[in-house]
């Protein structure tokens, strides 16, 4: 029988270890046919060549074994100042004493990183303490007014929206949408000027808003401030060449100044992006008839009054053209229908 076979099972033999920071026990087990007591020369481990002063190299560790290094020996205690000393006094088990009663840090004294899961808990001690979720966002007020004025708006509500709509302003005077909102009301009650206030004090904010700049160059067109209307709806054709709301005023605009020619590329341009605006077909059959385009007028007229029965200009167009095309009897007909409509 081999002599190795007649050693009984050895414990683990603890050596001192002192490292940069902290000293610890390491267990040195018996290799194969050694002593367990046999010393082991030379440095076990060398992982970085820097300087000696470096604090997070480890450097020549001049003990048995590294393979065997733990780092909560048994019959380790904390200091006062936080490194790892020996117990000298501790029995050689598998069993952990608690610190001495003076020796234990205080908790606030503790600088350690402690390890965060996927769910934002922390792990303390094999324990997982699941952190307190966030309360959620207080709602906006701001938010809340701009819905219900919204609301009321659509309920039929005007003066109640524009109250809200005040309201909110006073929160948030930057609000765009509150003071565009805000002047269709105006506009709508025939308050024109106050209207154009409020989308220049949203212009301010917001100079290349195309919605602020059409609705503003429509409300100048419509009180004949022609050129300022032209300038608006131009800039946003600048910035948005396909806009088919900018390219129908800017036609309409075209039109009230008797620039007939200009206004035609403009409005055709419209009815092609926006085919079922009955006020772009009845303006571009306008604009054809004054530039002598008979049959392209008929044409617009005729699909105008398909999408607006109830207009009587249209109508009233159609007449006119085909007076110019020497039918009478159509003309007549469609004079009649305008004036039926007219009435209604």
């Amino acid at each position: 029988m081999d002599s190795r076979d007649t050693h009984e099972t050895l414990a683990p033999t603890y050596v001192p270890m002192d490292g940069a920071r902290l000293l610890v026990l390491a267990p040195v087990l018996a290799l194969e046919g050694l002593d367990p007591r046999t010393e082991i020369r030379g440095p076990a481990l060398a992982l970085d060549d820097g300087p000696e002063d470096d604090a997070d190299a480890l450097g020549p560790m001049q003990f048995d074994d590294p393979a065997q290094l733990v780092l909560e020996p048994p019959g380790a205690r904390f200091a006062a100042a936080g490194t790892m000393t020996l117990d000298e006094d501790a029995p050689a088990s598998d069993e952990v004493p608690p610190p001495a009663a003076g020796n234990a840090p205080a908790a606030d004294e503790l600088d350690v990183a402690r390890p965060v899961d996927s769910a934002g808990a922390i792990a303390r001690e094999g324990v997982v303490v699941t952190a307190e979720p966030a309360p959620p966002p207080a709602p906006d007020p701001a938010q809340i007014l701009y819905q219900e004025a919204r609301a009321a708006a659509d309920g039929g509500r005007r003066d109640e929206a524009k109250r809200l709509y005040r309201e909110l302003l006073g929160l948030r005077p930057a609000h765009v949408g509150a003071r565009n909102n805000l002047a269709l009301l105006l506009d709508a009650e025939g308050n024109h000027q106050g209207a154009l206030a409020e989308l220049d004090r949203a212009l301010e904010i917001e100079p290349d808003n195309a919605t602020l700049l059409v609705n503003r160059g429509t409300l100048l067109g419509a009180t004949g401030r022609f050129a300022a209307a032209e300038h608006d709806l131009k800039k946003v054709l600048r910035l948005e060449p396909a806009h088919a709301d900018a390219l129908y005023n800017l036609g309409v605009v075209m039109s009230k100044k008797g620039l007939w020619g200009e206004a035609v590329p403009h409005l055709k341009r419209a009815v092609e992006l926006d085919p079922e605006r009955g006020a772009a077909h009845y303006y571009l059959g306008e604009a054809l008839n004054h530039v002598d385009d008979l049959y392209g007028a008929l044409a617009a007229y005729q699909r105008a009054a398909e999408l607006q029965p109830d207009n009587p200009r249209a109508l009233y167009g159609l007449g006119i053209i085909y007076d110019r095309l020497s039918r009478p009897d159509d003309a007549a007909q469609m004079y009649r229908r305008s004036r039926e409509v007219g009435r209604r």
